[in-house]
């Protein structure tokens, strides 16, 4: 029925542009071009992507000229031999040569134009007065628009192209805004979702994922992973807006880090997506299957959680982690980041919700909230009518709060003073890398080391090799009496240095004089995430491993490892440093639940 509505409308149009005189074609144009160079958006913008008119259509070539003479660049559409739309900058008419459709297209000649920060002038056939419309057919503009989201997008139109209604979708983009020769039409803006509407929505959406099957869910995950490539220019300009403004605002360098995105993190979300895709699907295990005296047969079964509300600080990738690992697990995810990223989080929102348009599936298995008020976390923890599980990951204030006020069930994720107990057998050159590694590859992040423990027997040979190192990196030492006097430049450590998470380059040293004083140390001050011993004494590796109260505990290893990618789980949501239901990096499995299913023929009690 739409598609014969739309072909009747492009019919009309097409009748009305025949019966158009050519002058009056022209001085509406003309007007239609005053009106747009008046835009702000056209004064600030630096380049102008124009498709160039034909058949009757707003004469663009007047508004490509404007903009050379207002000292813009210029680039027109060509579809090329693959079939898709690229744009390339034209200094003149003449770069022109008739392409497809008859359409005039730039030289092959013409240097390619890739941005995210220009103006898009969209075609159409006919629009409504909310700025519905109807284009001609091929898809062209939309999939350029999805590729490139971040483009401002203005259309052009006679007002005999504007009707009273047009058939649309829910998913169409719209123009930005429609200029005519009389009016400028806006589109009427949909309000941002309150709590309430989301928790409707995401409870609405939750049976369908419930039951649906492997196979859906891995193929729209690989949909979802290929978007994120394929949509990567935009998430990378709105993360760089992202950035600008923390570093505008003196954020630790160490965040700064968490929050920066580029190609290769951008790949390394995929990649975990896909192998979230590649792994088992926990839903629907059963785990065991018992038969009692009386004859029932009763198993437990593995079932997904429901809805998962996650409220996560500046870090980006959490974002489709999240999602990946929910999705596989049957879950609706909620998602609540930090306004720092709020720009980045919601660019990967719009990635994943159009990959899942793309396969047919609820959009509302993923919902960000766009209100970046404190109040609004607040209320978000009290959606226990909506939301079965509440995941904190952040900082220690954050995770403090969502413990403390949520009525929500919590899974906490914690926070990581990690340390590393270099033993008096330790190879002084192995533990010097592993110290190095953990402490400055990525200071950002909760299973980077922040506090370091040494035999006091080892300590003068090896506090010097390690500072030779650490300095490379401009690492601040703060340690006891004795390791202040192993080594020149160590800065005497207070009480609050013991537990204390720097995320940054700060290393705090206690030497002691066994693996017993170690081991007390670090389970007094540790926060139960990530501990590592180097040492060649398998019984004090063994000891260490049995005695130290943490999430992981490694022998001769660095603490970065602690991460749901490295520990082959794709992804990770969080790790849990809690001791109930899930502890460490945590999986798809720890985003299920159980049910028990009784099989009888017939029992009564």
């Amino acid at each position: 029925m739409e598609k014969n509505r739309k072909k009747e409308i492009r019919e009309e149009v097409k009748r009305r542009r025949a019966a158009a005189e050519l002058t009056r074609l022209h001085e509406d144009s003309v007007r239609i071009v005053e009106r747009f160079t008046g835009l702000d958006a056209y004064q600030e913008a630096k380049i102008l992507l124009a498709y160039v008119d034909a058949k009757r259509e707003v004469e663009t070539r007047l508004l490509m000229q404007q903009a050379w003479r207002d000292h813009k660049k210029v680039a027109a559409p060509r579809v090329d031999g693959d079939g898709i739309m690229h744009y390339y900058y034209v200094d003149t008419l003449d770069d022109l040569e008739s392409g497809s459709f008859g359409i005039m297209e730039p030289k092959e000649s013409c240097p390619l134009c890739e941005t995210e920060e220009g103006l898009l002038l969209m075609p159409g056939v006919a629009f409504d007065e909310h700025c519905h419309r109807v284009g001609y057919g091929g898809g062209y503009y939309d999939r350029y628009l999805e590729k490139h989201p971040g483009l401002i997008h203005i259309a052009l139109a006679f007002e005999f192209q504007v009707f009273p209604e047009v058939p649309f979708e829910e998913h169409d983009i719209l123009p930005e805004c429609i200029i005519t020769e009389d009016r400028i039409l806006l589109p009427v803006k949909k309000a941002v979702k309150t709590l309430e509407e989301i928790g409707r929505d995401a409870r609405a959406a939750e049976p369908a994922l419930r039951i649906m099957n492997t196979g859906r869910k891995d193929e729209a995950l690989l949909h979802v992973a290929d978007m994120l490539l394929h949509m990567s220019g935009y998430i990378l300009s709105e993360n760089a807006k992202d950035v600008a403004l923390a570093r505008e605002n003196g954020m630790n360098p160490g965040l700064v880090d968490r929050l920066i995105l580029d190609e290769s993190r951008i790949e390394g979300m995929a990649e975990g997506i896909r192998q979230v895709a590649a792994l088992p699907d926990p839903v629907g295990e059963v785990l065991s299957m018992k038969q009692r005296p009386n004859g029932l047969t009763i198993g437990q079964k593995r079932v997904p959680l429901g809805v998962i509300g996650i409220i996560y600080e500046s870090r980006p990738n959490v974002t489709a982690d999240a999602f990946a690992l929910c999705f596989k697990a049957g879950n609706i995810v909620i998602l609540r980041g930090g306004s720092d990223a709020f720009r980045s989080n919601k660019a990967i929102v719009k990635a994943i919700r159009t990959a899942l348009l793309h396969r047919g599936i609820p959009q509302d298995a993923i919902q960000f909230i766009e209100d970046t008020r404190r109040e609004t976390v607040q209320e978000f923890m009290k959606m226990n009518r909506y939301v079965d599980v509440l995941i904190p990951r952040g900082g220690a204030g954050l995770i403090r709060t969502v413990v403390e006020n949520s009525r929500i069930p919590v899974i906490e994720t914690g926070t990581g003073n990690c340390h590393i107990f270099v033993d008096e057998s330790a190879d002084v050159k192995m533990a010097a890398e592993i110290v190095f590694n953990a402490k400055t590859q990525r200071i950002g992040v909760c299973n980077a080391c922040e506090s370091l423990v040494v035999h006091e027997k080892i300590a003068d040979r090896f506090l010097p090799v390690l500072k030779s190192r650490l300095d490379e990196k401009q690492v601040e030492l703060r340690g006891d009496e004795k390791a202040c006097r192993a080594v020149d430049g160590v800065v005497p450590a207070s009480e609050t240095d013991w537990g204390t998470e720097y995320l940054d380059y700060i290393l705090s040293i206690k030497t002691v004089s066994g693996i017993d004083e170690a081991i007390a140390h670090i389970n007094r001050y540790n926060t139960g995430h990530s501990e590592a011993i180097v040492t060649s004494d398998y019984a004090n590796a063994q000891k260490f491993l049995n005695e130290v109260d943490a999430a992981a505990v490694y022998v001769n290893a660095s603490t970065r490892f602690t991460d749901g990618f490295e520990f082959g789980f794709g992804a990770e949501i969080g790790i849990s440093t809690q001791k109930l239901h899930a502890r460490g990096p945590m999986g798809l499995e720890a985003l299920t639940s159980t049910k028990y299913i009784i099989y009888g023929n017939g029992q009564v009690r």
